[in-house]
């Protein structure tokens, strides 16, 4: 080998190793960049509805579950009161989607179907959560699986939609109560 090989052959091993680190570096960045988009999508904001979607996520639930929820908090940024009005699901994921509230009858907590909807004063943050209102996902076609999304339509009563896809997230909550 010259002498000439045997000096350059560092200098290829140094510039292999940037330029690995350097690919290393771009798609960190870009899986990052990914993700920041990727958690963007919960944070829907519709113009004509004026109402801001915050913390989104439905509740895994075991393979053969037919009942799921979906829980978040709605913001009112608009100076007029909004009424959220019904929810849709895809078919793929669920028959039907509705509004649902949980009361204590007795010494029973149970839940209702909020028919009239529920009214966001301006300004004002309502949460979905479990224990008080919520969105129950009825029919489940397969359980929902930790790490998927669903697609979910809140429709508000001015006839603006909020079209959201959602991640399928482990609720951490203690003290869950069953639904349905």
């Amino acid at each position: 080998m010259s002498f000439f090989s045997k000096s350059l052959k560092p200098l290829f091993i140094v510039t292999g190793l940037f330029s690995l680190s350097l690919s290393a570096l771009f798609s960190a960045h870009a899986n990052e960049h990914e993700n920041k988009h990727q958690h963007d999508k919960q944070h829907v904001h519709n113009e004509r509805a004026d109402v801001m979607v915050m913390n989104g996520y439905a509740r895994a639930t075991f393979a053969l579950a037919k009942t799921g929820a979906v829980y978040f908090t709605l913001h009112n940024q608009s100076d007029s009161d909004k009424t959220l009005v019904s929810v849709s699901v895809a078919k793929e994921v669920a028959d039907e989607a509705q509004i649902h509230t949980t009361v204590m009858e007795g010494d029973m907590m149970k839940m209702r179907e909020l028919t009239e909807g529920v009214k966001i004063k301006p300004g004002e943050m309502v949460a979905f959560k479990s224990g008080g209102n919520h969105i129950m996902l009825l029919g489940l076609t397969k359980g929902l699986a930790e790490g998927s999304n669903i697609p979910i339509t809140l429709s508000f009563d001015n006839g603006s939609e909020l079209k959201l896809v959602l991640p399928v997230k482990k609720d951490e909550a203690k003290g869950h109560h069953h639904h349905h």
